[in-house]
């Protein structure tokens, strides 16, 4: 089976850069999103918001990449936080204690205020 892609909208907001996925985040597309992010830390924009109102599904995979993002954002000097409204997505950060070390908020702004550094 050919690799699913999901489509990853990339928009500049000056100190940061929002990356908004559109489609499930699993196994079969979270490669789309460990890339996207590999190429902030590549392009020395390491300050990342991850909107995922375009995410109806995300599973362990499409979190792993999550957590693996805020790692790699942070050892680059940036930081990775997320937009999210769904509830589904918040329960599982709540459950996971994802959102315990990482900003999350209703909007990217809003997001964006809880970098660190």
């Amino acid at each position: 089976m050919a690799q699913q892609k999901v489509e990853i909208e990339i928009t500049d907001a000056g100190s940061y850069r929002v990356l908004k996925p559109t489609g499930d985040l699993d196994v079969y597309t979270v490669g789309s999103l460990r890339d996207a992010i590999g190429r902030m830390i590549e392009e020395a924009t390491p300050k990342v918001v991850v909107d995922l109102d375009g995410v109806p599904f995300m599973d362990s995979s499409g979190l792993g990449a999550l957590m693996g993002g805020v790692r790699r954002l942070r050892e680059a000097g940036g930081d990775l936080a997320i937009a999210c409204t769904r509830e589904q997505h918040l329960k599982l950060f709540a459950i996971t204690g994802f959102g315990e070390g990482v900003s999350i908020a209703p909007t990217v702004e809003e997001a964006a205020q809880g970098f660190r550094g």
